[in-house]
């Protein structure tokens, strides 16, 4: 027995020498890892001052757009005048025209040369309306009827039943479009 308490001993002895060796290990390892932590904490704080200095120049740089936004936006807020609108007319119309091929663009400046282009308006917002144009049509399409019914009972047309029927045509859209017209500025006006 007594051998037995001999050889415990011993080995308790040799226990506590490798458990503190393993202690002195643990100790190193856990003060390498404090060291490295606070190493990433300093690299961290400098990283966060950069990023927080980044973050204050691009906030910086937001403001100024938005201040050059809004001073856009305080100028656009005027009411345009009829000589900004023509100075817009004319600087795009010289742009696009710049871009066209030659042919192009001598037409372009035929019509749109001013007194072309106030004559075409005023036919477009009077006799040229797409609604009478339309209804003109029709009223040519019907000339094909009335040219197949003369021909199944044996008439002879004169050739100007096309054009009869055309300014038929429009005379009747050109009464129901200024009628409708008519009846829509009523209603807006009561």
């Amino acid at each position: 027995m007594s051998e037995k308490l001999k050889s415990t001993v011993e080995n308790n002895a040799v226990d506590t020498r490798e458990l503190a060796d393993l202690s002195r290990e643990k100790a190193a390892e856990i003060e390498r890892s404090l060291e490295k932590a606070v190493e990433k904490e300093k690299s961290n704080a400098e990283n966060e001052n950069s990023i927080k200095h980044e973050a204050m120049e691009i906030a910086t740089r937001q403001e100024k757009r938005q201040e050059q936004k809004e001073s856009k936006e305080i100028k656009e807020d005027k009411p345009l005048t009829k000589k900004d609108i023509e100075a817009s007319y004319k600087k795009t119309l010289e742009n696009v025209q710049d871009q066209l091929s030659a042919p192009s663009r001598a037409f372009s400046k035929v019509i749109h040369n001013p007194v072309v282009e106030k004559t075409s308006d005023a036919i477009g917002n009077t006799v040229a309306r797409p609604n009478l144009i339309i209804s003109g049509a029709l009223g040519a399409i019907a000339s094909v009827v009335v040219y197949f019914i003369a021909k199944r009972y044996g008439y002879l047309l004169s050739g100007s039943e096309t054009i009869i029927l055309f300014v038929a045509g429009w005379s009747i859209g050109a009464v129901i479009e200024y009628a409708r017209v008519g009846f829509i500025n009523n209603r807006k006006n009561s």
